[in-house]
């Protein structure tokens, strides 16, 4: 296999993803931090996207984090983050969609908000929407401690960087994930005993600071 590079930034959390996808496959690679604000011109002669995370094998460039976590799956066989049966594999794409198409947005939606009244309708969707997240956890309880039984996969993968990032919501907005979200709350600390996890994790501060311009609405 040719040597694996990507393109990240430490403060994007769809990198995030594809760190801890190729982190939890142990597969090596070379990590190159690329600075969002001043993005360097040799960045978009290889990807003209300008976007990261992009992942990169010799002549072979891959982007967006879902599909470069796919990828990353296949490339070797285990440990697997895909459930083994076909049903279980499509419900598990059905549940990373739900992420990218509901989750994700709104918290950028209620980060973003800069009307109080605003805040109030998107804070009360989001608050639905971690309902949800806490229901099915709770329902697969007894399953094992990750979205799909014991081994971590590519849901659990699709979601927690936004839960590392959680504090940024908490400090401009005040909204905190509620005490009775247990299910919701136990997932994100096994989340966090994760090797992949704490190697690559950054302390509240860095995210309240780098999250500051949309917070205000200048971004």
């Amino acid at each position: 296999m040719e040597n694996i590079e990507l393109f990240s930034a430490r403060v994007c959390p769809f990198a995030h993803r594809s760190r801890l996808a190729l982190m939890e496959k142990n597969l090596p690679f070379t990590l190159i931090e690329i600075d969002l604000r001043n993005k360097p011109g040799w960045y978009s002669q290889k990807n003209p996207a300008g976007a990261v995370p992009a992942l990169r094998q010799g002549e072979f460039l891959l982007r967006e984090s879902l599909i470069v976590n796919e990828y990353v799956n296949e490339c070797c066989a285990e440990p697997a983050l895909l459930p083994a049966s076909a049903q279980q594999q499509a419900e598990a794409r059905l549940w990373i969609d739900y992420a990218g198409s509901s989750f994700v947005p709104l918290f950028y939606r209620l980060l973003k908000a800069q009307q109080e009244d605003e805040q109030v309708v998107v804070a009360t969707e989001l608050g639905r929407v971690l309902a949800v997240l806490d229901e099915e956890l709770k329902r697969r309880t007894g399953e094992g401690p990750y979205w799909f039984g014991w081994q971590v996969g590519l849901t659990d993968i699709a979601f927690y960087p936004w839960f590392e990032r959680w504090a940024v919501l908490v400090h401009y907005r005040s909204l905190r994930i509620p005490d009775h979200l247990t299910s919701l709350l136990g997932w994100i600390e096994t989340m966090q005993e994760r090797d992949a996890v704490r190697l690559g994790s950054e302390p509240a501060e860095y995210y309240i600071d780098q999250y500051a311009d949309y917070a205000a609405g200048r971004k």
